[in-house]
């Protein structure tokens, strides 16, 4: 039997594990699917998440959205990238991209925007 954790969604983001799965089965109504989306809205507060469809290759998100409007082209870069740094945090060390003098992620040589945008890590 699932838990049911009421602050487990305090983020606007997240990476999705079984944990996320069980929670979405729970706390949340699937209301469409489009491509490589599916469109939740949960229970309670009847705010609008989008999670991506699970792909081998690619790792699967769980996004709360700011609108319904193109929801399937919503842009959570930004967001995936403070995720990035959340989970991995800085080290002391500076970013090896050229002219870029940012703090690099631990166990990277990059920054978490040179490790997201150019060198395509999301985890």
């Amino acid at each position: 039997m699932v838990k049911k954790n009421v602050n487990v969604f305090s983020e606007k983001i997240y990476y999705v594990d079984q944990g996320i799965l069980d929670q979405i089965a729970i706390d949340f109504n699937l209301i469409d699917q489009y491509g490589f989306y599916e469109l939740y809205q949960h229970k309670i507060d009847k705010a609008y998440w989008r999670l991506d469809k699970p792909d081998k290759y690619q790792v699967q998100f769980f996004v709360q959205l700011e609108s319904l409007n193109d929801w399937v082209n919503y842009n959570s870069s930004e967001l995936q990238i403070n995720l990035l740094l959340k989970t991995r945090g800085n080290s002391t060390t500076k970013c090896i991209w050229a002219g870029c003098g940012e703090i690099s992620l631990q166990e990277l040589a990059f920054c978490e925007v040179h490790a997201y945008q150019e060198m395509g890590i999301r985890k």
